[in-house]
């Protein structure tokens, strides 16, 4: 597994992927997208502040949902981002474990930019 770097839309994105054979040649496989950021530590630590902000929101919000039928469905998105964030951190930590275990095979290394 490595950082991978692409351009999408003229824009520099990162990902962690894992490389494998297809037919003779080497192809990757995005695990998790880090976004902006290169290094996996800071794209987890933004991921958890987002977490607290969602968190804090919907504390904010849920004891006047009963009130407003708006309200209501501001809670159902977050609680609904709410998940979507947790389900993203899992998968992040569970990848740069992996990439970690796998930084004597060249993990890290960046491959060139493309699009797609």
């Amino acid at each position: 597994m490595r950082v991978r770097r692409k351009m999408i839309g003229g824009q520099v994105r990162y990902e962690i992927a894992e490389m494998f054979d297809h037919r003779g040649e080497v192809e990757y496989r995005s695990i998790v997208p880090l976004g902006g950021d290169a290094d996996p530590e800071e794209a987890l630590r933004k991921r958890q502040a987002a977490l607290i902000d969602i968190t804090r929101a919907l504390m904010r919000l849920q004891p006047l949902q009963g009130a407003d039928p708006a309200i209501r469905r501001k809670c159902d998105a977050l609680k609904s981002r709410l998940k979507s964030e947790q389900e993203r951190i899992g998968l992040l930590i569970s990848a740069i474990e992996r990439l970690d275990d796998s930084d004597g095979d060249g993990g890290g290394d960046e491959e060139p930019a493309t699009d797609g």
